[in-house]
């Protein structure tokens, strides 16, 4: 395949994502290496002993209610890895989450915005690699760190065009860097979820704090 191909293939491949967006649910999801599943839990301040039965739409509905006052996380594996799905929060999006995740193995999330400001970010062994919106080349926070891939881009995008749009392209991005595949029942089919704290619970806190 050339490069474009590997492009055209991935957009397609991921059109559902688009389809997601259109039905109200904005996910931020997240992928986590090393960690046990009830230890991811917990690390988001949520009862692994607690989980109900919920799809992503359900989620994102009862969420949505005004009198609510955490969020709802749906948890699942995929091989040894650890999946958080978000169908309408950001939590997994939050600086210091990240690194918290991430302790002791990886962390990489996505996060999808209404108003298009879409952000990628990976953490590793409790240190931020990248936190940025994802259009052009994704550059890690310290030049030359050999944590993050420069090649885990290429053939997914033009390196070269820093104005141009990942898009659904991200969730290719996200298995070339984490050894998986998404699934699209993740987000159709019921997962274990668990109620924590709501991601604005750290609006104008040190969790927000960057290296």
């Amino acid at each position: 395949m050339d490069e474009l191909t590997v492009a055209e293939a991935a957009e397609e491949r991921f059109a559902w994502i688009d389809e997601l967006e259109e039905d109200y649910i904005l996910p931020t999801v997240a992928l986590v290496a090393g960690v046990g599943r009830d230890e991811v839990i917990r690390r988001l301040h949520g009862d692994p002993e607690a989980g109900r039965l919920l799809t992503a739409r359900q989620a994102a509905d009862e969420t949505v209610r005004a009198d609510r006052d955490e969020d709802l996380v749906g948890v699942g594996t995929v091989g040894d890895l650890v999946f958080v799905l978000e169908a309408s929060g950001y939590t997994t999006a939050i600086p210091r989450v990240l690194r918290d995740l991430s302790r002791g193995g990886r962390c990489f999330s996505v996060q999808i915005d209404i108003n298009g400001g879409d952000s990628v970010h990976y953490a590793v062994d409790g240190e931020l690699v990248v936190f940025e919106d994802h259009w052009g080349q994704v550059n890690p926070l310290r030049a030359g760190d050999p944590r993050w891939d420069a090649e885990w881009c290429r053939g997914l995008i033009d390196v070269d065009d820093e104005t141009e749009i990942w898009g659904v392209k991200i969730f290719a991005l996200m298995e070339r860097v984490m050894g998986t595949t998404v699934h699209p029942s993740w987000f159709t089919e019921p997962l274990d979820t668990f109620a924590i704290p709501p991601a604005s619970s750290y609006a104008d806190t040190p969790a927000w704090e960057m290296p």
